[in-house]
């Protein structure tokens, strides 16, 4: 083979290896790990201050860890006065579907038809900007399925 054509063919593989790598879904231990971090991190922070302005409107929200229907999950169930529905949550869960990588799913739940939101292949893909808003159209869905 003549040197030049090496040397192409040395620099394609190099850069194939790395475009699979650039996609190649994590561990699940180390995607785990980044969803606990991303749940303490920007997830409870941000329900925690949903929670705070919808107590200060007279309901009783609470935040709801590893209950949700898959697990590791976080839940901001909430608990609206005089609401229809019983279950009334927006939620973050690892979701584990035979044949796809693991997957983070952001969900509404009322009453009790589930509803998918969005889904992440990484935790890197969500930032607190994307959670604000997820939880803002979370919170008005279930409030108009739950109004007089």
């Amino acid at each position: 083979m003549k040197e030049h054509n090496r040397l192409r063919i040395e620099r394609l593989t190099a850069r194939y290896a790395r475009r699979i790598d650039e996609v190649r879904a994590p561990a699940e231990a180390d995607f785990l790990r980044e969803f606990d971090d991303l749940r303490e991190r920007v997830l409870r922070p941000q329900m925690e201050e949903f929670a705070a302005e919808l107590r200060k409107a007279g309901h009783a929200p609470r935040i709801v860890i590893d209950e949700g229907h898959d697990t590791p999950s976080i839940e901001l169930a909430l608990g609206l006065r005089d609401a229809k529905a019983s279950r009334n949550v927006v939620g973050f869960c690892v979701i584990r579907w035979t044949g796809y990588p693991l997957q983070i799913l952001a969900y509404l739940e009322v009453n009790p038809t589930p509803f998918d939101l969005e889904r992440f292949a990484r935790a890197t893909d969500i930032g607190p900007d994307r959670i604000e808003h997820l939880l803002v159209e979370a919170i008005e869905q279930i409030m108009v399925c739950n109004a007089p």
